[in-house]
């Protein structure tokens, strides 16, 4: 039980402290989101850092869109929102299966443990930009059928 809690600590370590490094980049990290191409109504993401221990993903989102249910298999997550807001539905281990709702503003960090489901998306009126780190590695993510939508 020690070993994976000091691994669990030590994934959260990881990308938080690349998450920390690349938000320092934020003008940067927008300026280089605005510039993918998007699908009508959806998002686009680039890979902006891949190491043996984590890897981090620059997300632009369309308002209205969303990921739909997932988690992201034995990865822990760390996202933070440089432009816009999103909106995220989560189901914690204890919970009944409801799900918490919760805002997440420009500037903040929403951890996501390994294992742990959920649905991201943009509410806001404009675009949303996000950072996404994952240790280690974001290697599988599986998504789950859940016909409540966040967004749109």
């Amino acid at each position: 039980m020690r070993r994976r809690a000091a691994a669990l600590t030590r994934e959260h370590d990881d990308a938080t402290r690349l998450l920390d490094e690349l938000a320092g980049q934020a003008d940067q990290l927008v300026t280089r989101a605005r510039a993918l191409p998007l699908p009508p109504g959806g998002r686009a993401w680039v890979r902006v850092a891949d190491s043996i221990d984590a890897n981090a993903w620059l997300i632009v989102w369309r308002p209205g869109s969303a990921t739909g249910r997932h988690d992201h298999g034995r990865s822990h997550g760390a996202i933070r929102v440089l432009r816009g807001s999103l909106i995220e539905r989560y189901w914690p281990e204890e919970n009944d299966g409801a799900g918490r709702i919760r805002l997440v503003r420009r500037g903040a960090t929403m951890e996501v443990p390994r294992g742990r489901g959920h649905d991201v998306g943009n509410a806001g009126p404009g675009l949303a930009v996000s950072l996404h780190v994952y240790a280690p590695r974001l290697a599988r993510m599986n998504f789950y059928p859940d016909g409540v939508a966040l967004a749109g």
